[in-house]
């Protein structure tokens, strides 16, 4: 194979469909033999979110992941971008016929369409990022958001001047609650007076892609007293940052490093390594394994969640209170400290 990007889009009118763009990006790795010993060569199918890429978050490390395999691996992979929210199935299944020996797909929100659509392709496996489904030719993986997010709410608490911090979630669903609940229980930890104020962009999935709602509600926070904010809320979170901007707030990334986006603002991001789960995934099927044996719940100490490394706000944090984090952090690995709602 050629080690290929091939982008999609697809655009829903009606009933009907239209291909609103085909293109062909090339990466690095054109022509280039596979460096690891599988000659096999699988098409592999990488559906994001709509109007996912360039969230640098989690559909950038998706998508990363992706370009990752293909340099390693004898793949083409295919990035598949529907353009709209409003019908995830018709979009899957007109995916799925696209002959692929595998299709990745990124976000929660897809849940519903993948049960209905892998009945009718069970000769295709499907692999949902941020799923707990497991159940016929679908395998979910899904983070231990908790554990990172216990660290930020510990840290933003401590970092407090008003005892008042944010958390705006782009919609309540049980993976945003993760993060709810990790920040929550993290802050009051480590100051158990914090109040800990919780809103969300949406009722629906467009919550992860507003950020101009987003930033209102994260400038309303910080006119009111909270002056840590840590948003879970895909591409809205950018709004959050920019908020942080106007108000000189401080505020936590999350998905991606986004420390350089309002250096000295953003204290640290919490890290949710998707680039290297969906590396993970793709070389399991370039080696032909069972799906069933792909390791399904990824934490801290799969090296899969974390924070970055205070490079630009060290100054701002402390060397005191960063210690503290990784003593904090250790618990976490070895069972002490328990980050989630039920115990977990």
């Amino acid at each position: 194979m050629s080690g290929k990007s091939t982008f999609l889009k697809k655009s829903i009118l009606g009933t009907g469909f239209l291909i609103a763009a085909l293109l062909i990006m090339t990466s690095g790795c054109c022509n280039q033999a596979p460096k690891d010993d599988l000659t096999s060569s699988k098409r592999i199918g990488l559906m994001i979110t709509p109007r996912g890429l360039n969230d640098k978050g989690f559909n950038d490390y998706a998508y990363d992941g992706l370009k990752q395999a293909e340099k390693k691996f004898n793949i083409e992979g295919v990035v598949i971008e529907p353009s709209t929210t409003q019908d995830h199935e018709a979009s899957l299944r007109f995916f799925a016929g696209q002959k692929f020996d595998a299709i990745i797909v990124v976000g929660v929100g897809f849940n519903d369409a993948i049960r209905k659509v892998a009945t009718e392709h069970p000769e295709l496996q499907f692999f949902v990022i941020d799923s707990e489904i497991d159940e016929g030719n679908i395998r979910g993986v899904y983070f231990r958001e908790d554990e990172g997010a216990y660290l930020c709410g510990y840290l933003a608490a401590r970092m407090s001047k008003t005892g008042k911090i944010g958390f705006i979630g782009g919609v309540k669903i049980p993976v945003i609650e993760r993060f709810a609940n990790g920040y929550r229980n993290g802050a009051l930890a480590a100051v158990n007076s914090t109040e800990v104020v919780e809103q969300f962009v949406a009722e629906d999935y467009s919550g992860f892609n507003n950020p101009e709602k987003a930033s209102e509600m994260a400038l309303d926070m910080y006119r009111t007293g909270c002056d840590v904010i840590f948003p879970a809320a895909g591409a809205s979170g950018l709004g959050v940052i920019s908020a942080a901007v106007k108000a000189r707030g401080q505020v936590i990334g999350v998905d991606m490093n986004q420390d350089s986006l309002a250096p000295g603002l953003v204290l640290t991001s919490m890290l949710k390594r998707v680039d290297l789960v969906v590396e993970n995934i793709i070389k399991n099927i370039c080696e032909g394994k069972n799906p069933a044996a792909i390791k399904r719940s990824y934490g801290i100490s799969d090296g899969v969640i974390g924070l970055t490394d205070f490079q630009l706000s060290s100054k701002v944090v402390g060397d005191d209170l960063i210690s503290e984090l990784a003593t904090v952090r250790k618990a976490i690995i070895d069972g002490t400290i328990k980050t989630g709602a039920a115990g977990r």
